[in-house]
């Protein structure tokens, strides 16, 4: 089974009551206005499929009994398909499917916003990561070299050479996409020659996607336009967009035209993502990386375009790339995809499979839209909870970050394994898991922020109920712990970086306060530092920095460590592209990311033995000093991060060794 979005609300959508007003949820949110019924009947797309009516219901209303309005009746004559189930708690839960649209039904959510334009499942994509291929970064520089799109450019068609006439930039471009006008199931824009190559079919409204336009500028050219973060006028990262009708062996160009950083990894190596269905299923291939002549630069053309803002100086991606099988259906994307949808999956499966002693999957509370923020406490129950610390891990508060989920993933699936490590982990630890702090974001497509228009994690220090729900709920189960006398050991959220390679960390070390202390500025640095040693050929622990600038005073890692005064609050950031650090440079793959969730867990073991031994952990201590010192000399700079009273200290230590 799997739940591609739920519509209604939890507590209001019953079908045994076909005499009943149809009542959507009326959850809390300023940003979701209510219509009149008249407004809501047209909000209803009329497309056909099979010649039944696609039924849209944005969430978010509050219908009452009306001649106008459907009643419980007439939406039971849509629904195709019932399931029951019992889950490992032993709770029921129904499940409803939809004609038209195949849309299944959950109470937990996906919900979307109001008016937002979904129109497909969430799309389901098989996983062969145990066997995956690693892609070397820059590798494809050398490669492809006779794919340049010219005059009188010679593709194959049907193993058939075909010389296309029409190679140059159309004079008008044609709109074969728009997220908001294009019909839910698109037909291919008629060829005005047999010369003309079929144009591809582009669609992006289902849970992720953010692709809002796209047109054709030339015979194997398109230039795209992402929808920014809801509420916002920038936020462009991320893309997840579907692509049909490709002829294979032909070479396309692709232009994403309104991305707003100023540098991107894909200037380092970084290749494009591709699922393809066929290879799915004929070679049991998954997400792979695809793509040459990949270039990340300032945007000049500069087009007329209402979806572009004129006082915002935007970049392009442009890269080309060929379809191995014609009639295809295939995904492009940023990073690994991973939805609301896919973590729901993932509990749902650690669920059914480990003890509730161990695993115990809880509600939160739920967000703006009313999706469920899902909170997981794994630790041993028969270890009396006064002889534990908590440790919190949390990712996913920026939802273009997909890959943190495959990291969470890791460290959900070792911790709650029969790993001797994982065991005594449990039996010294409470470990509270907060997988998505912001399923809005993740589920209509947002690169950064939330549905206010806003970066949540840049809003911990005095989180609003109404407004940030899952950061202010929480913060709150944070102090109350704290007020029960429960030590917090570690804060770690998981993020992606667009920037930079490999795994490192953003700590605090606290140099910048009144009274700079050599131990703690040794003792931030202890945690990191293992995970360097732990996963050598992944973390960076020379790209860490422990400084703390005043933009990032509201964000999680420094509120924790202020004010809950949580010594080790992390920020972990994992490479969209990969390490390099290994002599041959590689993108990281899902295998990957998850493997780095394990050396969490792992080196958080080997952080509690190292505390219990004051031997190691002074060994230790020699060790990032030594590291602190060549850093410095290597970058031939003051040593300007450290305590000045204490800079000399850490020299004559070396000496000593």
């Amino acid at each position: 089974m799997r739940i591609g979005q739920s519509i209604w609300s939890r507590e209001d959508f019953n079908l045994n009551n076909p005499t009943s007003s149809l009542v959507l949820s009326t959850k809390a949110n300023n940003l979701i206005k209510l219509r009149s019924a008249a407004e809501f009947n047209r909000s209803f797309d009329t497309h056909n499929d099979d010649n039944e009516q696609e039924i849209i219901l944005p969430h978010g209303h509050l219908i009452n009994s009306s001649k106008n309005l459907f009643s419980n009746l007439q939406l039971r004559s849509r629904i195709y398909e019932q399931q029951q189930f019992v889950s490992n708690d032993g709770t029921v839960k129904t499940v409803y499917y939809f004609r038209a649209t195949r849309i299944c039904v959950d109470e937990s959510g996906p919900f979307w916003p109001m008016t937002f334009p979904i129109k497909h499942p969430t799309p389901s994509f098989l996983s062969f990561t145990r066997n995956e291929k690693k892609y070397r970064l820059k590798e494809y520089y050398y490669s492809h070299d006779n794919h340049f799109l010219g005059k009188n450019y010679q593709q194959t068609y049907d193993n058939q050479p075909v010389v296309f006439k029409y190679t140059d930039t159309f004079k008008h471009p044609i709109l074969v996409y728009d997220m908001d006008k294009s019909p839910r199931q698109q037909q291919p824009k008629a060829n005005e020659s047999e010369q003309m190559c079929p144009s591809l079919i582009f669609e992006s409204r289902f849970e992720g996607g953010n692709l809002r336009q796209v047109k054709r500028v030339g015979q194997f050219e398109y230039e795209l336009v992402l929808r920014p973060d809801l509420y916002t006028r920038r936020h462009t990262q991320w893309y997840y967009f579907r692509v049909q009708n490709m002829i294979a062996n032909i070479t396309y160009r692709f232009r994403i035209i309104n991305l707003v950083k100023k540098s991107s990894l894909y200037n380092e190596g970084m290749q494009i993502l591709l699922f393809s269905d066929v290879a799915g299923k004929k070679e049991l291939r998954g997400w792979h990386r695809v793509g040459h002549h990949i270039n990340y630069v300032e945007y000049k053309q500069r087009t007329y375009n209402p979806l572009l803002e004129r006082d915002i100086n935007y970049f392009e991606l442009d890269f080309q790339l060929e379809f191995a099988h014609t009639g295809d259906t295939c995904y492009i994307a940023h990073c690994y995809p991973y939805t609301f949808s896919d973590l729901k999956d993932d509990l749902d499966y650690l669920s059914s499979i480990r003890s509730q002693e161990v695993f115990r999957r809880d509600i939160l509370c739920e967000s703006q839209a009313g999706n469920s923020c899902f909170i997981v406490t794994v630790t041993d129950e028969s270890v009396p909870i006064s002889q534990k610390k908590f440790v919190f891990i949390t990712a996913r508060i920026h939802p273009g970050e997909t890959n943190s989920s495959y990291m969470m993933r890791g460290v959900l699936e070792f911790i709650t394994s029969d790993d001797k490590v994982a065991q005594k982990l449990r039996s010294q630890l409470v470990f509270k898991i907060v997988p998505m702090l912001n399923p809005d974001g993740v589920i209509i497509g947002n690169y950064r922020c939330s549905l206010t228009g806003k970066d949540m994690n840049r809003n911990f220090r005095h989180p609003r109920k109404q407004t940030f729900p899952t950061i202010y709920h929480m913060k709150q189960l944070m102090q109350d712990l704290q007020k029960e006398q429960h030590e917090i050991l570690a804060f770690c959220d998981l993020h992606g970086h667009s920037r930079k390679s490999n795994v490192f960390a953003y700590g605090c070390d606290g140099c910048d306060g009144p009274q700079p202390d050599m131990k703690n500025f040794l003792s931030a640095r202890v945690l990191p530092y293992i995970m360097s040693r732990t996963a050598p050929e992944m973390f960076s622990f020379d790209y860490c920095k422990f400084h703390i600038h005043r933009c990032k005073e509201s964000t999680g890692r420094v509120v924790m460590w202020k004010e809950m005064l949580i010594k080790n609050s992390f920020t972990l950031e994992a490479s969209f592209a990969g390490s390099s650090i290994v002599e041959k440079s590689c993108h990281f793959n899902i295998q990957d990311y998850e493997k780095f969730g394990q050396c969490i867990c792992q080196s958080l073991r080997q952080y509690l033995d190292i505390l219990s031994d004051s031997t190691r952990l002074d060994s230790i201590f020699l060790d990032i000093t030594k590291s602190v010192l060549r850093k410095l000399g290597k970058e031939k700079i003051p040593p300007t991060l450290l305590p000045a009273n204490e800079a000399s200290n850490l020299k004559k230590k070396t000496k000593i060794k």
